[in-house]
Parts: C-alpha cells; structure tokens; sequence
C-alpha cells in the first residue's frame, strides 16, 4: 500500500485543506489503509464507492472489513461516502459482455443504511450535504439500471450551490460524458482499479473504458482526482499497479 499526493490550486475553498480519498477496499482487511490515515490526519475522508460488497443483505459476511474502515477513519475526520457498482448490484463490469446485460438493481437494505451511518459516513445517494461551508455530492453507479445510466437530475441543484462544490463520483467515465462542463471544484472517482496492469505509467483496462484508456488514475483538467484503489488482489492481477491511498492537498490561490 501506498501514499499518493497531489496539490491542486483553487480559490473556491478559501482556505488549505486535506481530502483522503479512499475507494475500492472490496471487503478486504484496510489495516494499511488506516496506518497511512493516522499518520496524515485529513480534514475530510472522501470515499468514492465500492468499500463494500452487495449491501442488499445477501453479502454482509463480507463487508465487515468495510465497517471496519468507517469506524475507525470516523475518529479521524469526517467521511463522506457514495455508492458504486458493487454495493448496488452492478457487478460484472469486467466481463466483456457487459454492456448486454439488463440491470437488476439490488437495493441497499434499510439496516445497512443505517449501519453505515452508525459507523460515522454520511451517504450521498444521488444528493448533497453543507459542510462547513462545501456542498459535497454524490453520484451514485447507474449500472445497476436497464440502461446503465446514472441519475444526473439532481446535480442542476447541486451546481448552483454558492460554495465550493465537491463530487464523489465512483464511475471516472462519466467525467467526460456528465461532468466535465460542470462547475465543480474537486470531482474524484475510482473504479478503474488504475487500469490493473501499468505499463509506462499507463493502466491497460478499465470498464466502461476499455483498453489503455484515459482515466485511471491522476489528477485531470485540474480538479479530477482518481485513485487506483485499495484492493490488493483479484481473479486479474494487479501488476506495477500498487493500491493506493490518495491525498489531495488543496492550496489556496493567492
């Protein structure tokens, strides 16, 4: 496991601050995960989907690990957590026929829901929050759906808030097709595993990209950050690809 730190310049926040980002833990053990966490200590702890499993009950033998990481990164800082693939019922996104398969939604239970936010995380469900002056949203996957499309109803709201605005966004692919021409400050994502296997500092697969596409890991444009992930291993190996945990360091324009 290791730490990544970016810097970005922006006026909107008025003041310098500290995101952890943290997506893709899978169920897996976030020990190292938490080590780097307390070494840091960030202002706020941005969790982009996919931390759990299928949260519709069927899956919560593995998902411990999950509640795990919230509660022990809860005494850190606030987190802020939207949905991905995996916890809604959108798994599969790897296999190459994908795009051919009717969604089938799997509704979080009322129990997770409210598990999770006994553990500390605030969920943005396709909604945002006011914190301390920043409204932070969240896109939640759509691949669960018929057409695999996200809800973007409620960003027009979101958009027109009169502070700085941040989006967790699990899926990096809707960057360009959704977001890109949004007045958001910070967006980050997850998702593309950072490509899974790297060859010259280039990731070689991702859903809804394909191969060697843009968005795996990095800042972009100046405000989108994604990170590779926390999951270590997989039916597909991870190679010159280590699990990261990301640290996006605001800095204030002068």
């Amino acid at each position: 496991m290791k730490r990544t730190d970016y810097h970005i310049r922006s006026s909107s926040f008025g003041r310098a601050l500290c995101f952890a980002v943290l997506a893709d833990l899978h169920g897996q053990s976030p020990s190292a995960t938490l080590d780097i966490l307390r070494r840091e200590k960030p202002d706020y702890i941005l969790m982009p989907g996919d931390i759990f499993e299928l949260l519709d009950g069927t899956k919560d033998e593995k998902n411990e690990n999950g509640f795990r990481l919230l509660r022990e990164a809860s005494r850190l800082a606030p987190i802020l957590y939207s949905i991905g693939n995996h916890e809604n019922g959108g798994t599969g996104s790897w296999k190459p026929n994908w795009q051919f398969k009717i969604g089938q939604e799997k509704p979080i239970t009322a129990e997770n829901r409210e598990k999770i936010r006994e553990h500390g995380a605030i969920i943005l469900d396709d909604s945002f929050v006011q914190m301390d002056g920043i409204a932070f949203g969240g896109l939640t996957s759509g691949l669960s759906r018929d057409a695999h499309l996200p809800n973007t109803a409620w960003l027009s709201d979101f958009c027109r808030q009169n502070t700085a605005r941040v989006l967790l966004c699990h899926h990096p692919e809707y960057y360009t097709r959704y977001l890109r021409d949004l007045p958001i400050d910070l967006i980050v994502s997850g998702h593309a595993h950072g490509g899974q296997w790297r060859i010259f500092g280039r990731g070689v697969f991702a859903p809804g990209q394909g191969i060697f596409p843009k968005y795996t890991s990095g800042v972009h444009d100046g405000r989108f950050v994604i990170s590779t992930g926390l999951k270590r291993s997989a039916k597909i190996p991870r190679i010159f690809n280590e699990p990261e945990v990301v640290f996006v360091h605001i800095e204030p324009e002068t």
